[in-house]
């Protein structure tokens, strides 16, 4: 039978290692509510009470130092490029949110076999929406503008706009310099994206 607690700390290197795989350039988390404090504290007696206050303590600053590395990972965006914001858009309070939430899934694993069900779903229930909400490509980054979606052309007339839209781009960079014809064509697009996007939706 394998050790209570090396199963414990096999559960945390794991999530921790897939954790490590996970962008963070866009993070939408809430901090820890009453509900969350309160199921971190019930996990936290537990593992004190099953000898686990070591390996919880262990856990926690591990996951602290492995989203930080996320961030750092995260500090230039390659599909930002030939932007002012090839960095990640993450502010402080997201960086203390997605620690506070990668800090409560390790808890979770440190007492899943400890407490009740629903401690466990609340400790783990923000890194899930973290890793969701990772999945979503930055606002106006380059890699959102080529799905189909923000890209599809209905009719002749989008084709003449788009054509002009071209013309006048090479003419800002013929005449003003090809870093302002650069950045008035990839705001275009995420407008253009944008627009797109909103006459896709019901009722638009």
């Amino acid at each position: 039978m394998i050790d209570p607690v090396v199963a414990a700390r096999t559960r945390v290197a794991d999530l921790l290692e897939r954790f490590a795989r996970v962008g963070l350039q866009v993070v939408v988390l809430a901090p820890p509510d009453a509900t969350r404090r309160a199921a971190r504290d019930r996990a936290r007696d537990a593992a004190i009470a099953a000898g686990r206050g070591d390996l919880l303590d262990d856990a926690t600053a591990a996951a602290r130092e492995t989203t930080l590395r996320a961030f750092a990972r995260a500090g230039f965006s390659g599909t930002w490029a030939a932007t002012d914001m090839a960095v990640s858009v993450a502010s402080a309070s997201d960086r203390v949110a997605a620690a506070a939430a990668l800090e409560e899934a390790a808890t979770a694993a440190v007492v899943e076999d400890l407490v009740d069900d629903e401690t466990v779903e609340v400790l783990r229930a923000s890194v899930n929406e973290l890793v969701r909400s990772s999945g979503v490509p930055a606002p106006g980054a380059l890699s959102a503008l080529a799905t189909p979606t923000a890209m599809a052309i209905r009719g002749p007339f989008e084709v003449a706009v788009l054509v002009a839209f071209v013309i006048v781009c090479a003419a800002i960079g013929v005449t003003i310099g090809a870093g302002a014809g650069l950045t008035a064509l990839i705001l275009g697009l995420v407008l253009g994206g944008g627009l797109a996007r909103w006459r896709s939706r019901p009722g638009s």
